[in-house]
């Protein structure tokens, strides 16, 4: 018989939070296959589905000491799973739209050949310059938005920092981006 396995998720929970890896291994082995069929039915791909379960149980043993206690610990892993799921569907929309983008800058060109190409090198260079440029914080939290896709929430909670804040230093970002491009 496994260790652990005639215990209540609150004692599980408990015995996380004091640091023991055998409640971690225990939550991990009672939840795992539960949340990976829910991903894999929600998301339809196997590999998102493990990577975003995977991250469930990173961000439950890396956050376990802020967390409050909780009685309903497979109700709470299945919040921090649709989170995950959010965040994995908006990067899958945004990588969708980037390739239209591109896909359409591409027949724009074949359809206009006279036209001068935008050199993405150079672009993607002044991008880089012009963030390197921004506050700290500012950057940072664009830099988690929009090159590592997390929501608005997780980059608040990965900075300490509420998610208004978060909002008015990608706003301040984007802004400075266009005013600087712009006068290129």
């Amino acid at each position: 018989m496994k260790p652990y396995s005639n215990i209540t998720d609150s004692d599980l929970f408990r015995l996380l939070k004091e640091g023991d890896i055998t409640a971690f291994e225990a939550i991990y082995d009672r939840y795992f296959i539960r949340l990976l069929n829910t991903a894999y039915k929600l998301l339809g791909d196997r590999e998102d589905a493990l990577e975003v379960v995977q991250d469930v149980f990173v961000r439950l043993y890396t956050k376990r000491a802020g967390i409050e206690n909780t009685d309903h610990l497979y109700a709470y892993l299945q919040t921090m799973l649709k989170n995950g799921m959010v965040d994995r569907y908006r990067q899958r929309l945004l990588r969708q739209k980037q390739y239209a983008a591109l896909k359409e800058q591409a027949q724009y060109q074949s359809a206009h050949p006279g036209e001068p190409a935008i050199d993405s090198k150079k672009l993607e260079e002044k991008i880089h310059y012009i963030i390197n440029g921004l506050p700290e914080k500012c950057r940072e939290a664009f830099i988690l938005s929009r090159m590592q896709y997390l929501s608005h929430q997780a980059i608040a909670t990965k900075m300490s920092i509420s998610v208004s804040t978060v909002e008015k230093h990608i706003v301040k970002a984007l802004h400075v981006l266009r005013q600087q491009l712009k006068e290129q």
